[in-house]
């Protein structure tokens, strides 16, 4: 059975500062910033890892324009580069194992597999030349930095662990 105000019999100034009271309760203290909204959440990174694991140019979508990147790149444009230099060789898969995030970052745990799909002689991509047919796998912990709008400001990691070094391996 509920219970009404008036059926308290609590006098009517009583009612309204008990109210008010609870009212209040509800409203950010001043000076504290009401907690902003996670724009970078786990749906948003399925998102980002689909467009990983596809090689589609629109994963940069997800970076501000002066993303602090690994391996000392910076810029969306450099990001861009990087990514255009490396997709007509290897296809990189990311598999998260954990994923967590708030509004000002967010962290990961990835095992990534790279596959060498066409023969590349240019060391400076890869660091040595690699064989269609080659794979690497690796371990690892991603730290994202968000900015205001829920961008990637900064993209910060250990070196990986190799699980797999450079072999070649069927497809």
């Amino acid at each position: 059975m509920m219970t009404t105000l008036a059926q308290t019999k609590l006098p009517r100034r009583q009612c309204l500062v008990a109210f008010a009271a609870g009212s209040a309760a509800l409203l950010p203290l001043p000076g504290m910033a009401a907690p902003r909204r996670v724009l970078f959440d786990r749906a948003a990174y399925d998102r980002y890892v689909r467009f990983m694991n596809a090689s589609d140019p629109k994963v940069v979508d997800f970076y501000a324009d002066d993303i602090k990147f690994v391996m000392n790149i910076r810029g969306k444009a450099e990001v861009s580069n990087f990514y255009a230099r490396q997709r007509p060789y290897v296809r990189e898969t990311l598999d998260v194992l954990f994923f967590c995030s708030d509004a000002t970052g967010a962290a990961a745990e990835v095992h990534s597999k790279l596959r060498c799909i066409k023969d590349c002689d240019d060391t400076t991509i890869f660091g040595r030349p690699l064989k269609a047919g080659e794979v690497q796998r690796t371990h690892g912990f991603l730290l994202y930095v968000l900015n205001d709008r829920g961008l990637i400001a900064e993209i910060k990691a250990p070196p990986p662990e190799i699980l797999q070094p450079w072999r070649i391996e069927a497809a």
